[in-house]
């Protein structure tokens, strides 16, 4: 009866819950969400050279519009392409881009094209696919396995994963002991802007000075940094760290009195020379604004909810070092899985920028030829195809990753499966990182216990459980904001 039992259950959770849905999910998330607002996020181009009587000229982009794939014969004649002829024939399974350019001079449009501008690839069975959707008997008409899980690409008709990576959550703390010279504890925040990503630290020196490094800044006292985003009260400063317990009081003391950072100006400029800067106070300024905690925000009108944050972190820091205590990095709720829509968006923004670096090159070269070029000629779709195309079939990623994407190895259906559900960690397996290697309570209903490979990877390759589910990436931050401020929530 037991047994009965357990088997229907099993077969209800498989029923409803596809293996390799959430690859599917993360790449429909991408195509729907994330690529428009990389588009967005550049839709703006400013010519350095204007052509002449405009006064103010820019390059506007449009919506994204994206076909399922398709193939151009020898005779030009286009049909849909699928993926079984793909696989076939080596073609590369993947979407025409199609994105509105206008040309605007002094408020008017001179010019609107709708262009093509490169190929996506496409994961099999989403929602860009022609078998999304497809019934049983469908799917073995279009020459395909019905009981395949779909969840990868076709990339010159090799199938290829975008593997699971384990990550550290971005713009969480993490305060560890620190073994190094000189240093008692740290608090690191591994913060992610979508286009920025800044690792920070702050921390505490054996004789109680405080410090944070970011970007090109290195060891810049806490209280100058605080004064430099404007908090000029001393004495707020310090009740709002350490409140009344007086060891904390006595630390902000010492760095006061050892640093004296002086006014707003005088902390900006202290700042900006720590860099040898020719303009220390403007360096420090940009630096402050553009790389200090970007999750935040990037505009000035950020610096107090900035100065607000690195108060609440320092006053967490001293706790922690009191008490002893780090915050374990390994335990789960302290890592994140990304799948395609976090890789592709990477990649994505990489190679967009550099389609738009050349189409901006492209226009001005012409305008110095008196000659304004259609927004078709100055596009060109190769280098956004190509460049996706490469990354898909090499594994090799934005930042010197590699290994990003691999073969799916179709041994047996079981292995098929399992190499779909595999999750790499980004650390190095030439180290040893014991603790990250072990299998910890957090992993139980999560991770298989047993299967990861013998050999330098073994516990840093993982396979999701039978029935773990990875949660889907969503857009409720304006909508959790608002709940937050009904909920009576005030901004800092």
């Amino acid at each position: 009866m037991e047994k009965e039992r357990y088997l229907q259950l099993l077969d209800s959770a498989l029923s409803t819950h596809e293996a390799m849905q959430y690859h599917i999910e993360s790449f429909n998330f991408f195509v729907e969400n994330t690529l428009q607002k990389i588009i967005s996020s550049n839709s703006i181009i400013e010519p350095a050279i204007k052509p002449t009587n405009s006064k103010e000229f820019y390059i506007k982009l449009g919506k994204a519009e994206l076909l399922k794939p398709e193939i151009t014969e020898v005779d030009s004649a286009v049909r849909k392409l699928m993926p079984m002829e793909a696989r076939i024939r080596d073609l590369t399974y993947n979407s025409p881009i199609f994105l509105p350019i206008s040309y605007i001079s002094d408020g008017n449009t001179l010019m609107e094209e709708n262009i093509f501008i490169g190929r996506l690839p496409v994961v099999v069975k989403s929602k860009l696919c022609h078998l999304y959707g497809l019934s049983h008997d469908e799917l073995i008409k279009a020459k395909e396995d019905p009981y395949d899980p779909g969840g990868y690409f076709i990339i010159n008709g090799t199938e290829r994963i975008i593997l699971t990576t384990e990550d550290l959550v971005p713009n969480n703390v993490i305060i560890t002991k620190e073994g190094r010279e000189g240093i008692l504890y740290s608090a690191k925040i591994f913060a992610d802007a979508e286009e920025v990503k800044v690792p920070h630290v702050i921390f505490l020196s054996n004789n109680n000075l405080l410090y944070i490094s970011f970007g090109k800044l290195k060891k810049i006292p806490i209280v100058t940094l605080l004064k430099a985003l404007g908090l000029e009260n001393e004495n707020s400063i310090k009740n709002d760290i350490a409140g009344e317990d007086e060891d904390f009081k006595n630390i902000m003391d010492i760095n006061f009195e050892v640093f004296n950072p002086g006014t707003e100006k005088e902390a900006l400029e202290s700042i900006g020379n720590s860099i040898h800067s020719m303009r220390p106070k403007e360096t420090a300024e940009m630096n402050i604004d553009s790389l200090l905690l970007p999750f935040i925000g990037r505009k000035k009108d950020s610096r107090n909810v900035k100065a607000e944050y690195i108060k609440f972190v320092v006053k967490y820091l001293l706790s922690y070092e009191r008490e002893g205590k780090e915050v374990y990095k390994d335990h789960y709720s302290n890592k994140r899985l990304h799948s395609e829509n976090y890789n592709l968006d990477m990649l994505f923004r990489f190679v967009f920028k550099q389609v738009i670096n050349d189409a901006k090159y492209n226009f001005e070269r012409g305008v110095k030829k008196d000659k304004i070029q259609p927004p078709q000629y100055i596009f060109t779709s190769d280098q956004l195809t190509s460049r996706l195309t490469s990354a898909l079939a090499t594994g090799q990623w934005v930042g010197g990753r590699v290994g990003i994407t691999q073969h799916l190895d179709r041994k047996s259906f079981p292995f098929t499966i399992s190499n779909l559900r595999k999750v790499e960690s980004l650390l190095s397996s030439n180290r040893e990182n014991y603790e990250a290697r072990d299998l910890h309570g957090t992993h139980f209903g999560r991770f298989c216990p047993i299967e990861t490979p013998e050999g330098p990877k073994i516990g840093l390759t993982k396979h999701l459980a039978s029935l773990a589910k990875i949660s889907e990436e969503n857009n409720y931050k304006e909508e959790i904001v608002k709940r937050l401020k009904d909920y009576g929530v005030k901004a800092i």
